[in-house]
């Protein structure tokens, strides 16, 4: 009877640890995922109200800012959590796109200033010209790293047994 009480009390201490273990690692994963949602959701509400008639310079400069902040905050809040069993690689790719992105957003903020010109100078469409091909250049590297990260998050569920959704 002893060896019975022990062996399902064995089994039951399996059975939470598992559960917990789960649990946790689900947390995890879903902590970036939130990161990252705050991120890119108040980036695409940027650029929603940026293709609005009627949105104001100054609105659009608040709001870039803004988004500049909350990316900011996401990557100060990923790069502060811990490795999941001294693996760190989700969380690399989550802090490197943030910070992708927060440049990117840094990039745009910077053709504020040619909004409301009608004639650029030469001089002037020459610079424009240049921030917008290093826009584009960080759009590409931005949707690079959303590509990456899906891979280190596909090959972090696999190497610790998370099934994603």
């Amino acid at each position: 009877m002893k060896k019975w009480i022990l062996t399902l009390s064995l089994l039951w201490i399996f059975v939470l640890s598992w559960c917990w273990w789960e649990n946790n690692l689900i947390e995890y994963n879903d902590t970036f995922v939130t990161l990252v949602k705050e991120c890119t959701d108040s980036t695409q509400a940027l650029f929603d109200t940026f293709e609005e008639e009627g949105s104001t310079l100054d609105s659009i400069s608040e709001w870039v800012q803004s988004c500049i902040d909350i990316c900011k905050n996401s990557q100060d809040k990923a790069s502060k959590m811990s490795d999941y069993d001294k693996d760190s690689s989700l969380k690399d790719a989550v802090v490197d796109l943030l910070e992708t992105e927060t440049e990117y957003l840094k990039k745009f903020w910077s053709t504020e200033r040619f909004r409301n010109i009608d004639d650029l100078t030469d001089e002037d469409k020459v610079e424009y010209d240049s921030i917008v091909k290093d826009l584009y250049q960080e759009e590409e590297k931005l949707n690079a790293k959303f590509v990456s990260l899906q891979e280190v998050q596909e090959n972090f569920a696999v190497k610790h047994w998370l099934k994603l959704e």
